[in-house]
């Protein structure tokens, strides 16, 4: 069966418009669902569209904003942070309100997926440091937390070791891309030192709650080299497609922006970026997009069917910011 690769980072948001090429668009419409290659999620955390555009503490964002496809109005789905983890691979928060450990007996993007054939890896930095407790609630001085973890969460991941075993600490996708044996798709989880959050400890240590430019520049800096290793390596194929968000807006603002595409009551403005081997003619997209669009998009253009909020005709499919040749 021939592999593809898709690259996912769930992340900020833009306010920058361009026009959508609308012949390119109704080519999009008829084609219909069609196989995309190896797929990277990567979710960062807490951070506003409006705190990383023109923030000097994120140089490679700001850059990778002027290159690649932006969503400019992508919205979170709700606070705090797990609701919008399980939202984009359930479609829907299933009641989740809080960060506490939840287990969830509900369908899920696993399920989905192995349906379908296709390969999965749930790739989550400083796992290693729960000993082996791929359940545990936090490890590392919370540098790991499992409400980062969506995968975790559901019961027929939980109890099923086979399943178990593709949720691995991040040092093994250097191995992976290294060696070409890269699933079909890929999620990615920082560890609260670099993706923006933080964590308890005084001002001296620089993944704590207090140093925000540091987290902002830490998280920079791991886009940067992780992005890179994936486009230097022989997962980065034609119509290879990476992903890049945030979970919601930052804690401390809890903006009440609308919510949209069936989130409510939304979780702020963040950024979308789009990394497409070879890009579309549109590299902004005004439409209205949050995680459900995300999720909807990788299930039709795989033709997965659709799991609850993504099956509504308000989530937008993110097809304009797709490489046409998906």
């Amino acid at each position: 069966m021939k592999r593809f690769t898709v690259i996912m980072i769930l992340g900020i948001t833009l306010s920058m418009s361009r026009s959508i090429d609308p012949a390119w668009a109704m080519d999009q419409k008829k084609a219909g669902p069609k196989a995309l290659p190896h797929l990277f999620v990567i979710m960062m955390e807490n951070t506003r569209y409006e705190t990383l555009i023109g923030n000097p503490n994120a140089p490679w964002i700001n850059a990778a904003v002027s290159l690649y496809g932006v969503a400019t109005h992508y919205y979170g789905i709700s606070h705090p942070s797990q609701p919008n983890y399980i939202a984009a691979t359930s479609g829907s928060t299933h009641g989740v309100t809080d960060n506490g450990d939840v287990t969830l007996d509900v369908r899920n993007l696993v399920d989905q997926m192995e349906e379908a054939g296709k390969t999965w890896r749930d790739y989550q930095q400083s796992l290693s440091l729960c000993g082996g407790n791929k359940l545990a609630g936090a490890c590392g001085n919370r540098q790991y937390v499992r409400k980062h973890n969506p995968f975790v969460s559901y019961r027929d991941v939980q109890t099923n070791p086979a399943r178990m075993a593709h949720i691995v600490d991040l040092s093994a996708l250097d191995a992976d891309l290294a060696s070409g044996d890269v699933a079909d798709f890929s999620w990615i989880s920082p560890d609260q030192c670099n993706d923006m959050h933080g964590h308890p400890g005084p001002k001296s240590d620089r993944c704590s709650y207090d140093n925000r430019p540091q987290l902002i520049s830490s998280g920079d800096a791991f886009l940067k080299s992780w992005v890179e290793k994936i486009m230097a390596s022989k997962a980065w194929t034609e119509n290879s497609v990476i992903f890049i968000t945030w979970d919601e807006s930052e804690a401390s603002t809890k903006e009440s922006t609308p919510g949209c595409c069936n989130g409510d009551p939304g979780g702020g403005h963040v950024l979308m970026l789009v990394i497409s081997h070879t890009p579309p003619p549109s590299r902004r997209s005004d439409t209205v997009y949050n995680h459900y669009s995300l999720l909807a998009t990788i299930e039709e253009r795989w033709g997965l069917g659709c799991l609850a909020n993504t099956c509504g005709p308000d989530v937008a499919r993110m097809f304009d910011l797709i490489n046409r040749s998906h």
